[in-house]
């Protein structure tokens, strides 16, 4: 760390972070031939698990969060102990919501089917291709993620998914105060973006991800169009007519 190595030695190490005031230092680590836990700050965690993924810190620092295999399942482990009562048989790509308390995860709930899990919770709808890394809103109570089953990808929010399926799509983007959810998505060969399931008319030759302002009443639009660069800023009302 900055330098500096850990007196801790281990069989491997994995993924370091570094918590948000960067005061901690932790990494998911190898203690044993079939035995993975996390260290912080070169001490390792009491807990010994059958393999761990990559750590995530709780925005305050206090909270070192990892998925974990246990007794042949996965779950969350906190601090050394199992944080989630479920068990699936995969679990990853965890994540933290703003605010430090809700806990979100791509999980298989059943095998080659997957979901999003927020705090030992998961929707109800399943996916069989993929599911990638959830998204929360600013406050904490909605979740999204790009999803994609028997070939088509989609944005699924708090569990349901868009009706509309695109080539490719990337990460939803929440307004301010979470009611639109807002994707960039790719349909034979051109972009555009969706809204709440709505995919919005212009079509581009390049996108990037849309930007709601600070209020969530307007969105900054990054494209190319007709071969030439713009920056427009658009009134969401106009977009969602």
């Amino acid at each position: 760390v900055d330098g500096v190595q850990w007196d801790s030695r281990f069989l491997n190490v994995y993924a370091p972070i570094i918590s948000a005031d960067g005061a901690h230092v932790a990494a998911e680590v190898r203690t044993g031939n079939c035995e993975y836990t996390a260290a912080q700050d070169q001490a390792a965690w009491e807990g010994r698990f059958g393999m761990v993924w990559e750590p995530v810190y709780r925005p305050d620092g206090k909270g070192l969060l990892v998925p974990a295999k246990v007794g042949g399942q996965w779950t969350v482990a906190e601090n050394g102990k199992a944080l989630w009562n479920g068990r699936y048989f995969q679990l990853w790509r965890l994540r933290v919501a703003p605010d430090g308390r809700g806990v979100a995860a791509v999980v298989a709930p059943t095998y080659g089917r997957w979901t999003i899990a927020v705090d030992d919770k998961p929707w109800g709808r399943t996916f069989g291709d993929a599911v990638l890394a959830p998204v929360f809103s600013a406050d904490g109570r909605r979740t999204a993620a790009a999803v994609r089953d028997k070939g088509a990808w989609t944005i699924a929010v708090d569990g349901k998914a868009w009706p509309s399926d695109y080539d490719m799509v990337w990460d939803p983007v929440f307004s301010p105060d979470g009611k639109v959810a807002a994707a960039k998505v790719e349909k034979n060969g051109r972009y555009r973006l969706a809204f709440d399931g709505r995919t919005w008319d212009p079509e581009f030759e390049l996108l990037w991800d849309p930007v709601f302002s600070p209020e969530g009443d307007k969105v900054l639009v990054r494209c190319v169009q007709d071969g030439k660069y713009h920056r427009r800023v658009v009134p969401l009302a106009r977009i969602l007519g």
